[in-house]
């Protein structure tokens, strides 16, 4: 037979009948813990040589998102692949310097 809670909303006797009610139980949370540090999330990798591969050693421990813009600063799109989770290549269509934001 299903659980059914019945209960009185007000003295002018409205009846709520809810079957299966969810019951929520409530408990003390744990200790804090250490506070982080934000620049453990992020990574920018400047590569001097113009190159149509990277190879971006980030120490991360998390399989990043990457956004690459060359030397004057436009948005280049890349194919990328993670070889280990502090690891990205970044393969282009042409050479060129610049940076790559991860986070």
């Amino acid at each position: 037979m299903a659980a059914v809670k019945v209960e009185i909303v007000d003295s002018s006797s409205s009846l709520i009948v809810q079957e299966n009610p969810i019951v929520v139980e409530l408990s003390s949370s744990g200790p804090q813990g250490p506070s982080g540090d934000l620049r453990s999330l992020a990574y920018v990798f400047i590569q001097v040589n113009p190159s149509a591969t990277w190879n971006i050693n980030h120490d991360l421990s998390f399989i990043p998102s990457i956004t690459v813009v060359d030397s004057a600063g436009s948005v280049v799109e890349g194919d990328y692949s993670y070889p280990d989770e502090n690891t990205v290549i970044a393969t282009f269509l042409g050479e060129f310097a610049g940076k790559a934001f991860l986070s």
